[in-house]
This record gives C-alpha cells, structure tokens and sequence, in this order.
C-alpha cells in the first residue's frame, strides 16, 4: 500500500511540474530591443526635443563650447541603455550607445543589417570584429561585437558623414590613461 501511494504522489508531482512548464513563458532580456528606441537620437534631429523629453534622463556629459556631448539614459524594463550624442549647434551628430554585453550579438547585429543592408567593411580580430556601414543616411555606422564564451555587443556608433565630426568612441579612447 506504501508502494502505491508513494508511486502515486510521484506521478502527481511530475504531472504538476509538467503542466506548470507547459504554461510557462520563456522570454530572453533583450528580445523586446529595437533600434527604433534610437530613432529620436539618429544624426540630423534636433536636441531641443530630446532635452525636454522626460521619457530618459539626460546629463552634459562634455562641454566644448560649439560641441556638447550629452549621456541619456533609456530605461526598460530588463535593461538601462547610455546613449551618448554630439550636439552642434542644437543638431545631433554622432551617438554613442553601450549595449549590455548579456544582448545576443547575432540579434543585435541582424537589426542593423535589416535597416542598413549588409556592411560595407569587416575587421576580425582576437574574437573581436568591427562592421562598417559607409553612407548610409547620411551616416555612417560602426558596431563591435566581441566572444568569449558565448558572442555579446559592445557598442554601436552611428556618426554624421560631415568630415568635421570626430566619433565619440574616438574622443573615449583619448580620455583613458596612457600607460
């Protein structure tokens, strides 16, 4: 009798834990990640709009008279996004957003190439690559992605072709110490 009782309540549990993982929904951190979130900071709009939008935070970031570079934060539900745009005068020239590194590369990387096309330049190295996208909008567009264990985003620029324009990424690297 002890047998068949035992036997019984193990039967009821893993039908119990069955019916719960059938019902369950699975849902990834990033999935809900769009470029759009980007549109209202692309090169070309105007900051007046961005400034006064409380939908993010924003902060002057760097202040070089003609040129300020402001960081805004995008808050989601599974993640914080820090976009850094370059202002001249009231325009938006370049940003600079950091993608968390738990994103999928190859998500992130399929939605740049579904609104911008396939890269024009490519660069591998150390599991670390570089896509370029020249000319497209008016912009131009670099996205690193890097592997370790598993592929993650570093961080994707989208840049106004005017010559003037030094990139952000470039302006980081300058700030960091030289050993």
């Amino acid at each position: 009798m002890n047998s068949i009782l035992s036997t019984f309540s193990l039967f009821i549990s893993c039908l119990a834990l069955s019916i719960g993982v059938a019902h369950s929904e699975i849902k990834v951190p990033n999935y809900d990640f769009s470029l759009t979130l980007l549109d209202p900071f692309l090169p070309g709009k105007k900051s007046v709009e961005l400034l006064k939008d409380k939908a993010f935070s924003s902060e002057l970031f760097e202040d070089t008279g003609a040129t300020k570079i402001y960081r805004f934060k995008i808050k989601k539900e599974n993640y914080v996004l820090d976009i850094y745009a370059q202002i001249k005068k009231e325009d938006i020239v370049d940003i600079y957003v950091k993608l968390p590194q738990y994103f999928i590369h190859d998500k992130v990387l399929q939605q740049i190439k579904d609104k911008y096309q396939k890269h024009d330049r490519y660069v591998v190295k150390d599991k670390s690559a570089l896509y370029v996208w020249l000319n497209k909008d008016s912009s131009h567009i670099i996205y690193h992605g890097s592997c370790s264990i598993s592929c993650f985003p570093v961080f994707l620029e989208i840049t106004s072709n005017e010559k003037s324009v030094i990139p952000i990424y470039i302006k980081l690297n300058e700030a960091l110490p030289k050993w």
